[in-house]
């Protein structure tokens, strides 16, 4: 299974208390090297904080460098495959748990390669550590059921799913909440652009970047960071 690599990971706050076991966990994914006596949380109780593979300025850097962007919905939430951390789990308290997001996609932004998207994609995220304790990397809260808004997506590493994503950064999922923007990580500069748009404009935006990268005008961010690389990119 290829690795999520975190440089400088940070975790705070983690206590035990509070821990519910989730119902038939290792039975319902059964992969990876889960413990059937791990009690894993039901709401985050940490912060975790690593180097992002991607430092986005605007909006249209992140389009450009998104492998898809919709907006959709979130239907469903469930405990996902095992990945580790690091090269050496030990230095970062050994495998982690993903969260398996589905989403009900309602319009398909930006779409590079013009594949066919399915109605429902599926985007991973970190959830819970060795010990089953919850954690929320990068300030990106947990995601919910109905939580509504735009996906920026990349194809997500260690999966030979075309249909799994992980977000492009911290900022790559801004949801619409009381007809306004609420950016996925407050603490980063876009955060403060995204929150001036209007939802209609942030997606106008979004489809006219599609179009600069569609007419070789825009390009996809370097990455600021080692991090592994989806199948099609890697090579696998």
């Amino acid at each position: 299974m290829e690795k999520l690599r975190r440089p400088g990971l940070r975790r705070l706050g983690l206590t035990a208390a509070g821990a519910v076991a989730v119902a038939a966990l290792v039975a319902a994914v059964g992969v990876g090297r889960a413990d059937p006596g791990v009690r894993y949380d039901t709401q985050p109780e940490a912060l975790a904080f690593g180097k992002e593979m991607y430092d986005f300025q605007t909006v249209e850097q992140m389009t450009a460098t998104s492998h898809l962007v919709v907006f959709g919905t979130v239907t469903s939430v469930e405990p996902g495959r095992l990945a580790s951390a690091d090269e050496d789990p030990a230095a970062v308290g050994g495998d982690i748990r993903l969260r398996t997001v589905t989403i009900n996609q309602y319009d398909v932004l930006h779409n590079p390669k013009n594949l066919i998207i399915p109605p429902s994609i599926t985007l991973e995220e970190e959830g819970w550590d060795e010990e089953g304790r919850g954690y929320i990397s990068n300030n990106v809260a947990w995601s919910a059921v109905g939580d509504t808004g735009y996906f920026f997506l990349r194809r997500a590493a260690g999966t030979s799913s075309p249909y799994t994503y992980q977000l492009a950064s911290s900022d790559g999922r801004p949801l619409v909440v009381d007809g306004a923007l609420r950016p996925s990580n407050a603490e980063n500069e876009l955060a403060t652009s995204i929150t001036t748009m209007a939802p209609s404009f942030l997606n106008n935006t979004v489809v006219a970047a599609s179009g600069q990268v569609a007419a070789g005008t825009l390009t996809e961010s370097m990455p600021t960071a080692e991090l592994p690389q989806p199948p099609e990119e890697s090579g696998e």
